[in-house]
């Protein structure tokens, strides 16, 4: 068994290969001949392949041996980086990035496989270290893109992301144990249980819709900042752009106190602060626009609060059954992603009528519905009896 840092680390390279777009629109735009409202289409392409992914394809972690699902997952990562690498055209290149949504599947089969190993009481802190290295990933994809692209072009990264997605393959292969899921079931049966776990849990339910709002909000802003930040006054380039990232230190620095929070008192406080501490942030970048210092502490505010939010609900989630841990996942990813993928959609079609404020009281609104959702008794993290599933 690898030690958990490295397999951080391997969650950190496979979750940055959907965002890395995002900091990259305006040199796809113009390698391209594309307006920028059409060139958000990209990072749409991803998350509704990422969607349709959570939706379809991650279930199977409760049928299939799944350290053959990882294996397979990221080797069809390092393939979709590939095809985004050879693609000629727009018409070309939107399937490839679909295809980079639906292989993103190893930073949601990794948790629900340690949190099978991982006692409850340390349940938290392993899934917080995880989402250390998804956070680091996340930093990745905005800082680091933004500087390959200046040196070599924007599709060098995904040159170097189907390497880095290989040995992430190999090690997978050679050194993690086979676990076969508790209570295989056949396809079918499985996505029919689904339904069942979606209405069995009042906590499944409301931990879903909040965080398919934020992170609609959270993935709405990352996609205008870069269109912001590259038209005037500002007329930064893609590593400029990509600086902006950094922002993610923070979140990577607090993945794991709060997880150790989470573990100490339960999910519901660190539920409430992330929402109050993400409007707070996108209040101030509606109205600091102008402001560089306000941008990046509105940045900060929004990623620290949303990242928090998401360590609380994933120890919820992955806690409600201990035989339907993948579909619950399932779920949280599937509408986190689908959320996204909405937002993302009305940016690309409202930009040239919102611009950067109207974007921003857009995602306000979205995280101020969330703080308004109710929480029920059953979101606590400790784990529910076992059901069918």
């Amino acid at each position: 068994m690898p030690p958990l840092p490295l397999l951080a680390l391997a969650v950190g390279v496979s979750v940055a290969n959907p965002f890395y777009s995002q900091s990259l629109l305006p040199p796809i735009a113009a390698d391209l001949g594309l307006d920028a409202g059409i060139s958000v289409l990209v990072p749409a392409a991803t998350q509704w392949g990422l969607s349709a992914s959570l939706l379809l394809l991650l279930p199977l972690g409760d049928r299939l041996e799944r350290r053959q699902l990882l294996v397979l997952s990221a080797a069809g990562m390092a393939l979709a980086c590939l095809a985004i690498v050879l693609a000629p055209s727009f018409q070309l290149l939107l399937p490839a990035f679909f295809a980079v949504g639906l292989c993103a599947l190893v930073p949601y089969l990794l948790p629900p496989f340690l949190a099978e190993l991982t006692p409850e009481a340390r349940r938290g802190q392993v899934l917080g270290t995880l989402l250390s290295g998804q956070f680091s990933g996340l930093l990745l994809a905005r800082s680091f893109s933004g500087v390959v692209a200046e040196l070599a072009g924007w599709r060098a990264i995904y040159a170097l992301s189907a390497l880095l997605m290989l040995g992430v393959a190999l090690l997978f292969r050679h050194r993690l144990p086979r676990q076969q899921p508790p209570q295989p079931l056949g396809y079918l049966a499985l996505q029919r249980s689904q339904l069942r776990l979606w209405l069995r849990h009042p906590a499944l339910r409301q931990a879903c819709l909040r965080q398919a709002l934020l992170f609609g909000a959270f993935m709405a802003i990352w996609s205008g900042l870069a269109l912001h930040l590259a038209a005037p006054p500002w007329r930064f380039g893609p590593a400029a752009i990509g600086a902006f990232g950094l922002v993610g230190l923070v979140s990577i620095a607090a993945a794991r106190p709060i997880g150790r929070l989470v573990d100490r008192h339960g999910p519901g406080l660190i539920v409430r602060a992330g929402c109050l501490l993400g409007l707070a942030g996108l209040l101030l970048l509606a109205f600091g626009a102008g402001s560089l210092v306000s941008l990046v502490i509105g940045m900060a505010c929004l990623d620290l609060g949303v990242q928090g939010t998401y360590v609380a609900h994933q120890t919820t989630v992955l806690s409600l059954d201990g035989t339907a841990r993948t579909r619950l996942g399932g779920w949280l990813f599937f509408t986190a992603y689908l959320g996204a993928a909405l937002c993302s959609l009305l940016v690309a079609h409202a930009w040239d009528s919102w611009q950067w404020h109207g974007t921003a009281l857009f995602a306000a609104g979205l995280v101020l519905v969330a703080l308004l959702i109710p929480t029920s008794g059953d979101v606590s993290g400790r784990l529910t009896p076992p059901g069918r599933g």
